[in-house]
């Protein structure tokens, strides 16, 4: 999913939603943001951490970004890549999976 995507889709939720990402380990909180090229396919990882849930408004800024929209999201889990597929709100909490 690119990221472009992925802010059209949550658009529509309270600006002060957590955001949080599913994990193996389970639900983690974004912690770095960094990006990536493969095989000349532009991407953008989704780095679980601890600290503090961001709140969508973050999250929306943190990737709307001119050179960000069009690359492909994946959330870096324990030592492999996976590709975001999109989101479910779980007890108030947008979870990216």
């Amino acid at each position: 999913m690119r990221v472009i995507d992925l802010l059209a889709l949550m658009q529509d939720y309270n600006r002060n939603t957590k955001v949080q990402l599913r994990t193996a380990a389970g639900n983690a909180t974004v912690a770095k943001i960094r990006p990536a090229e493969q095989q000349e396919q532009p991407q953008l990882i989704l780095v679980p951490g601890p600290g503090k849930a961001l709140k969508l408004w973050e999250f929306a800024v943190l990737l709307d970004q001119k050179d960000r929209r069009l690359r492909y999201l994946y959330i870096q889990d324990d030592a492999a890549l996976r590709p975001v597929f999109g989101f479910q709100e779980v007890a108030g909490v947008l979870v990216v999976n």
